[in-house]
């Protein structure tokens, strides 16, 4: 039976800042950290699957911590039955940052737990069925590791990215094994294509059934 493994969640009250441009930030607030990402309150407006840049501040880290994101889910921030502007935005970090763990880490600290790693038993060996058999194959035989699927048998994904803050958008189609690896290449095209690349974020990822 697997193991369930609980995601680690803390709830906090941490002062942050959203980057609405180069020069302009709104003032929002950090109420839950996860590993998985974060929820805020703020009274921008946003849509999901938009790129968002946060610079979190507050006096129990030693310096500012930025994450990218992007927009999961909105709703409103008000008790039942009151009426507020202010949003609760859920946030997806794809890839936490050491300094984003690090502030997890400190907001709820887990022990590392050490299981035991088991020893093998040695079983007596039976010479007769040892005997018999000898001559069939042997399944549990080292094989050699299957030849990776050719590159022209891939399956093409669109990805669409957004500069974060900015109004530029880029489309890229490219041959992937899955979502994931389509969205670790495009970042890697897009750091060749432009120099700003740690300005961008992912929007959207689709399988489509050709380059065009």
């Amino acid at each position: 039976m697997g193991r369930i493994t609980r995601r680690r969640r803390a709830s906090c009250r941490m002062p942050c800042e959203i980057f609405q441009s180069k020069r302009r930030r709104a003032r929002a607030r950090i109420v839950t950290i996860s590993e998985g990402g974060l929820a805020l309150v703020t009274d921008l407006a946003f849509e999901q699957g938009d790129p968002i840049r946060l610079l979190i501040k507050s006096n129990e880290i030693d310096k500012p911590v930025a994450v990218s994101a992007i927009v999961w889910n909105d709703r409103s921030a008000a008790s039942a039955g009151a009426s507020s502007r202010f949003k609760r935005l859920g946030c997806v970090v794809s890839e936490p940052s050491r300094t984003f763990r690090a502030l997890l880490d400190q907001l709820d600290p887990q022990p590392i737990a050490r299981e035991p790693v088991p020893i093998a038993q040695s079983q007596p060996r039976d010479r007769v069925a040892e005997w018999a058999e000898s001559d069939l194959p042997r399944s549990r035989e080292i094989q050699p590791p299957p030849k990776p699927e050719p590159e022209e048998k891939l399956p093409y994904f669109r990805v669409r990215m957004k500069q974060i803050g900015g109004p530029r958008t880029r489309i890229l189609t490219l041959r992937a094994r899955s979502a994931t690896q389509a969205e670790t290449l495009a970042l890697e095209q897009l750091a060749v294509l432009c120099t700003d690349s740690e300005g961008w974020g992912i929007l959207h990822i689709a399988r489509v059934s050709s380059r065009r």
